[in-house]
């Protein structure tokens, strides 16, 4: 991978992209709200167990077969995956922020000058399906692509934990640090599953995005 995709790839697994991922928590801010999630400790826990038993099976295969069509050009594949992962989706939220998040970074592909993009800007799609058509035409390898991805949903969570709870900024560093094995022992899994075995499993994380729908308050959209 030569510098120039190395760059690209830091620029959409930035915090600041203009994608809308702080918005949203995934059910975290139940989690927190509940006291399921109170100290570094339990935050660790529940982002690594969501990682495990949600990404690695789901979105990482998924995410590394969009990649392959895209590289391909395979537009069938592509679509039947997109909506194969958004058909995942447990909960209305969930699905609301993949398909706002995967909309907003095709428009910015587009503006960019990624003119592949363009469908997507028309149509319903996965952050997935956009993350992968940006790593394929950009030539970041699959692997280090999928780990951008990753770390981004992981850092975002420690942000998200971070302000709930709350913790110092090096709390959230330290779980980074310790995430980071995972991470890679996930994507290294999560590349080798076979279609038959992909599916989430994660129920917990589930019930909470669907009590944060209703959730009284909230700092995170629903």
């Amino acid at each position: 991978m030569n510098k120039l995709s190395l760059l690209q790839l830091l620029r959409i697994c930035s915090p600041t992209l203009p994608i809308g991922s702080y918005a949203y928590s995934q059910g975290l801010e139940t989690a927190c709200h509940n006291e399921y999630v109170t100290d570094q400790e339990s935050l660790n826990k529940w982002i690594k167990g969501v990682l495990k038993n949600s990404l690695e099976y789901l979105d990482i295969p998924i995410f590394s077969r969009l990649y392959d069509a895209h590289i391909d050009q395979n537009n069938e594949k592509i679509r039947y995956w997109n909506d194969y992962i958004l058909a995942s989706r447990e909960t209305n939220e969930l699905l609301l922020e993949d398909t706002q998040m995967g909309k907003a970074l095709a428009r910015l592909l587009f503006d960019l000058g990624l003119e592949e993009s363009i469908y997507w800007k028309k149509n319903p799609c996965s952050l997935l399906t956009t993350f992968s058509l940006a790593c394929a035409k950009w030539e970041i390898e699959k692997n280090t692509a999928t780990q951008g991805l990753i770390w981004s949903w992981c850092e975002n969570q420690v942000g998200i934990g971070v302000k709930l709870i709350p913790l110092g900024q090096t709390n959230g560093q330290l779980i980074l640090s310790d995430l980071m094995q995972c991470i890679d022992d996930s994507v290294t899994s999560g590349l080798l599953i076979e279609n038959d075995l992909i599916g989430a499993t994660c129920p917990g994380a589930v019930m909470a995005s669907m009590q944060h729908e209703q959730q009284y308050t909230r700092l995170f959209r629903s």
